[in-house]
């Protein structure tokens, strides 16, 4: 009797304690596929105050997940590469309550707000609306809603797939101010490894992307199986309803039907780069082609190439 091969030791950090958002990691781990892989995967959900990008970066941790900030890391010299995209539109937006009297975007003006670290693309917004920080009271962020409630400040960063949700159980009207109402479009988390890691170990960073995305899949096609499994093996932070309405949520937000979890396309990411550069965080021309983990561009332009045909051909036949 053959001994059963060895698995290979990573871990993952997660940029946020468990809850649906990284519904994909833990159906790859709970349905085996991380093990079908040769990766024997330790899960850490991240508290306040831990950067994933930096506990990959600092090799603590092989694989993370991040913003599209991760750009500004990549500019800044950390080795960052990304492997894929789970949310093709961010969920991260500004709320207000609607007892509060600010309905639009300028009312926000001499208002307290909170914005939580790595939130570019709100900035990206507020600057594109014609603020500048100077324009609020910058609040340090304290993750907890009932800030909002009872009027500590004005306005708060949240993740559309999660507070609403206990805004909502609290028939409080609110206000949401998306980045893509001023045509910032950011993709959401997006996991990511490191260049050394890719050169040292090339298959199992492989490995680990293809188990991460059967996963991605398994969990977007099965969502309630993975709803009990997080609330019985993860966690009890948010009830089974909560749980619930994340994973609705970030079904319109990913589109398993239409996009595969994973995809990223060049382009966006090009006019992801091209928002930093507005911002001043940015140089006009830089090269995104280094922080993404293109598997095989020849046949990824090859595919695309066959697909836009087909697309023509189609449009003709029915024009």
């Amino acid at each position: 009797m053959s001994a059963a091969p060895q698995l290979d030791p990573v871990t993952l950090q997660l940029k946020w304690k468990h809850q649906f958002q990284f519904a994909g990691y833990y159906a790859a781990q709970e349905k085996g596929f991380y093990r079908e892989a040769g990766l024997d995967v330790t899960i850490i959900e991240a508290a306040p105050g831990v950067d994933s990008t930096q506990e990959v970066v600092a090799g603590r941790a092989q694989f993370g997940i991040g913003t599209s900030e991760l750009i500004l890391n990549r500019y800044r010299g950390d080795p960052v590469i990304v492997l894929g995209v789970i949310f093709q539109h961010s969920p991260l937006s500004l709320v207000t309550l609607s007892d509060s009297g600010i309905n639009h975007i300028h009312k926000l003006v001499g208002h307290h707000v909170m914005i939580e670290p790595s939130s570019a693309e709100l900035l990206a917004y507020l600057y594109q609306e014609g603020f500048t920080q100077k324009a609020f009271v910058m609040q340090h962020h304290s993750f907890d809603l009932n800030d909002l409630l009872n009027g500590k400040t004005d306005a708060m960063s949240i993740y559309s797939t999660d507070e609403l949700y206990q805004l909502q159980q609290l028939e409080h009207a609110y206000n949401l101010f998306s980045p893509r109402m001023s045509g910032i479009d950011f993709y959401g988390d997006n996991f990511f490894t490191t260049e050394n890691e890719l050169e040292l170990h090339p298959q199992r960073v492989k490995a680990f992307r293809e188990a991460t995305l059967h996963g991605w899949r398994y969990a977007m096609q099965n969502s309630d199986e993975i709803v009990q499994l997080i609330y019985q093996k993860y966690t009890q932070r948010h009830t089974i309803a909560h749980l619930q309405f994340e994973a609705q949520a970030m079904h319109d937000l990913m589109q398993p039907e239409l996009i595969d979890p994973g995809y990223m396309n060049v382009g966006r990411w090009q006019h992801i780069a091209q928002t930093y550069h507005y911002l001043g965080m940015l140089p006009e021309h830089f090269d995104v082609t280094k922080l993404l983990y293109l598997s095989n561009p020849d046949l990824d332009l090859k595919q695309l190439k066959i697909k836009f045909y087909y697309t023509a051909a189609i449009l003709l036949v029915f024009h």
